[in-house]
C-alpha cells in the first residue's frame, strides 16, 4: 500500500515544485524596475546625435519619444526586431510611449521610418 502512494506523492511534489519555481521566475521579471528612456526627435536625429543605448537582458524599458521639431516635420519611432512598429506619423509636439522587455542579447536598431539614416542602435548584453 505504501509503495502505491509513494510514486503519486513524488510526482505531485515534483509538479508542485516546478510550478512554484516557474511562478517565482515570472514574479522576478514582473518586479524588475521600469527604466525610462527619453528620446527627442529634432533636426533629423534622436537626442542630438543618435546615441547607442546599452541595456541589460530582461530589463524593462519605458521609451518616451517626442517629436521636438520647431517646424512641421513628421517623424516615427520603431525598434527593429522588438515588435515596436512604426505607428502613424508624429506631428511636432506629439509624444509616443512604448514599454519593451529587453531580450537575452543582441543589437537592435531604433529608427524613424520616415527619414532613412535617422536612428541608432541598442545593445543588450550582460555586464
Amino acid at each position: 500500500m505504501l509503495k502505491r502512494l509513494t510514486l503519486p506523492l513524488v510526482a505531485a511534489t515534483i509538479v508542485a515544485g516546478t510550478l512554484f519555481a516557474f511562478r517565482g521566475h515570472l514574479r522576478a521579471h514582473e518586479s524588475l524596475p521600469l527604466r525610462t528612456v527619453t528620446m527627442s526627435m529634432r533636426e533629423y536625429t534622436f537626442n542630438e546625435g543618435n546615441p547607442t543605448f546599452e541595456f541589460q537582458p530582461g530589463e524593462r524599458i519605458h521609451f518616451v519619444v517626442t517629436n521636438d521639431e520647431p517646424t512641421n516635420v513628421l517623424h516615427n519611432f520603431r525598434v527593429v526586431g522588438m515588435n515596436v512598429e512604426c505607428g502613424p506619423p508624429m506631428v511636432p509636439g506629439e509624444r509616443r510611449e512604448v514599454v519593451v522587455t529587453m531580450p537575452k542579447s543582441g543589437e537592435f536598431a531604433y529608427t524613424c521610418c520616415t527619414h532613412p539614416g535617422m536612428g541608432g542602435k541598442m545593445v543588450v548584453a550582460k555586464k
